[in-house]
């Protein structure tokens, strides 16, 4: 049988093409012009937002809370060993670190490590045996260093009854005593204590590191913190995970002049959390905090004090140039100014600027 001089089965295909052609074309071009954005991330467990600046609390959701955090804890170990061990100490690797799960730098017993090797290893990669040997290395024992945890969180008025044992974060059978139970705001005081030390705020800024280590080797480190590609001025800071703590990760960030703090807890989607408590934090004006709740002054140990213009320069998002990366191939420090003059964008600069300009008008850490 024929359709208008068509083959009836042919006729019929064709009618149901085009059909199918008409149905799918709206839905194609509706999706192609749709500027529908997708949804906010779940809540982390906990959070908090704080002007790294000022210390002014601009936002948080159970911040006050005690709760396993994971590796994000090796801030504090970090500034432990930054007042207390030169970075040319010598560091013997006890069984006890060989002995550690990973994240690893796969550490034996019996080597001899570089200090600074170690902190770079705690800080890009989240080493657990690096964490336990400089633990080891500053106060003799894991325990003793869980009493110079409890020292620290007093002078830096840790308000929320942390418990601290373990310099790696690790809360299983690895861990020292179970592990910590440390708060988010906690966490903010050590962080803004942490960006006051430029020796370590400028290696959680490294997109790599390169040594020889103790055992002969070539090392290389690649930052797995993915913020620092993610976010615009982004510093670092630290990211987090186990099994029982979840995802956690505490961000910094500088954009004109003005550097913010996120610490979040228990996250499902900890980068996409963090930049936008950084955007909000950004958004608001210094003169909008004054009736906000303030963290404690820093206060770093050994009587020193916090360096001039307290926020460190943003780490540029584009890769360093030769002279930069050359330097960090041969596990040299890469200075802030090296980085931002050489690799840096205009706005970078003109942040390093500022800083010099404060610097030289006497400008102090906001308290």
């Amino acid at each position: 049988p024929t359709l208008n001089g068509v083959p009836r089965g042919v006729a019929l295909v064709a009618v149901a093409l085009v059909t199918l052609v008409a149905g799918i074309a709206p839905g194609r071009a509706a999706a192609q012009t749709s500027t529908t954005l997708a949804p906010p991330p779940p809540p982390p467990r906990a959070w908090v937002l704080v002007d790294a600046d000022t210390g002014a609390v601009i936002d948080g959701g159970r911040e006050r809370e005690p709760m396993l955090v994971a590796s994000v804890f090796k801030v504090l170990t970090a500034l432990v060993v930054i007042e207390n061990l030169p970075p040319d100490a010598e560091v013997p690797i006890s069984a006890r670190a060989e002995a550690m799960p990973a994240r690893k730098m796969q550490l034996k017993q019996g080597e001899v490590w570089s200090a600074d090797d170690l902190l770079h290893a705690l800080l890009l990669v989240s080493a657990n045996d690096a964490a336990v040997a400089l633990a080891e290395r500053v106060a003799g024992s894991l325990e003793g260093f869980a009493g110079m945890l409890d020292r620290t969180a007093e002078r830096l008025r840790l308000a929320d009854a942390p418990v601290l044992q373990d310099p790696a974060g690790l809360d299983d059978e690895f861990s020292v005593g179970g592990g910590n139970l440390i708060s988010a705001r906690d966490l903010a005081i050590a962080t803004r204590a942490f960006l006051a030390y430029e020796e370590i705020t400028r290696i959680v800024a490294l997109p790599e590191y390169r040594f020889t280590g103790g055992d002969g080797e070539p090392h290389r480190l690649r930052n797995h913190n993915r913020l620092l590609t993610l976010y615009p001025g982004a510093i670092g800071i630290k990211t987090g995970y186990t099994r029982r703590a979840g995802h956690s990760l505490i961000g910094a960030a500088t954009r004109d002049g003005r550097t913010m703090a996120v610490v979040v807890l228990g996250a499902a989607d900890p980068y996409r959390s963090v930049a936008q408590l950084l955007d909000k934090g950004f958004a608001m004006s210094v003169e909008a905090q004054e009736a906000f709740d303030h963290l404690p002054p820093v206060v770093l140990g050994n009587g020193r004090e916090p360096e001039t213009g307290a926020a460190p320069a943003a780490r540029p998002v584009s890769t360093p140039t030769a002279s930069a990366s050359a330097a960090s191939r041969q596990g040299l420090p890469v200075p802030t100014e090296l980085v931002l003059l050489v690799g840096g964008s205009a706005p970078a600069v003109a942040i390093l600027m500022r800083r010099r300009r404060r610097a030289a008008a006497g400008f102090a850490w906001p308290q």
